[in-house]
């Protein structure tokens, strides 16, 4: 298939990658819609800032491997719909996540009240989880509406990390903080991390359209089909 651009609403096969693995850590992206979760992504996956992109309306994920110590790790980092409507379903996705970062904008102050909201729906169904609060948009200083005292401060509240991010620009806080909360996870289950990653390997293509979709994608894409 040939490879298309990076658009906001993407799947990825699990059959497009061949590369053998010890253990896969699922990390999910979560805030309200236009906080800059699927730009995040991209990024991450080594796209480029799509400054036109829509409110993502589905879930869909990437991935990356790592090596670690002496085990390579896939890391399958989802995205979520941040849109009232497709909350309960966003549920769905959360379930099993090892990691979790709860995005907020920091020119957006109302989507940093929202962080309680997303805390609670994470706990509900992952009470064993590291987590990360993230300010994204730093590009936006001038504009910034949520103090980083406060939110550093929901953040201790969360038990969780803190980070600043900008899928604007490349090199801006993503790929470090979660490697960061990589590290931490596989630590906090007994694994090591003394040597750096000294592979991030395999990039993932993302894709417009992909053969296979996981069940709750397929639950998803019905909903949407009745009600939208």
């Amino acid at each position: 298939m040939k490879n298309k651009k990076f658009i906001s609403s993407y799947y990825s096969s699990y059959e497009d990658q061949k590369e053998d693995y010890d253990e896969e850590i699922k990390v999910i992206v979560l805030g309200e819609s236009g906080v800059g979760k699927s730009n995040i992504i991209i990024r991450y996956s080594g796209g480029e800032f799509n400054s036109n992109s829509l409110p993502n309306n589905s879930s869909s994920f990437v991935y990356k491997y790592y090596t670690f110590g002496n085990k390579v790790y896939r890391i399958n980092v989802w995205d979520t719909a941040g849109q009232e409507k497709y909350h309960s379903l966003t549920k769905i996705f959360t379930k099993n996540s090892n990691i979790a970062l709860l995005v907020y904008a920091i020119d957006d102050y109302n989507s940093f009240e929202k962080l309680d909201f997303w805390y609670n729906s994470l706990k509900d169904v992952c009470k064993d989880v590291i987590i990360s609060v993230v300010g994204n948009k730093i590009d936006l200083i001038l504009e910034e509406k949520v103090d980083q005292k406060e939110a550093k401060a929901k953040a201790k509240e969360f038990n969780a990390e803190f980070g600043l991010t900008s899928a604007l620009n490349e090199d801006t806080g993503i790929d470090e903080l979660i490697e960061k909360l990589i590290k931490k996870y596989i630590e906090s289950i007994g694994g090591s991390t003394k040597t750096e990653a000294i592979k991030s390997i395999n990039n993932i293509k993302l894709e417009e359209d992909t053969k296979e979709m996981s069940t709750a994608s397929k639950k998803l894409n019905g909903h949407k089909s009745k009600c939208c």
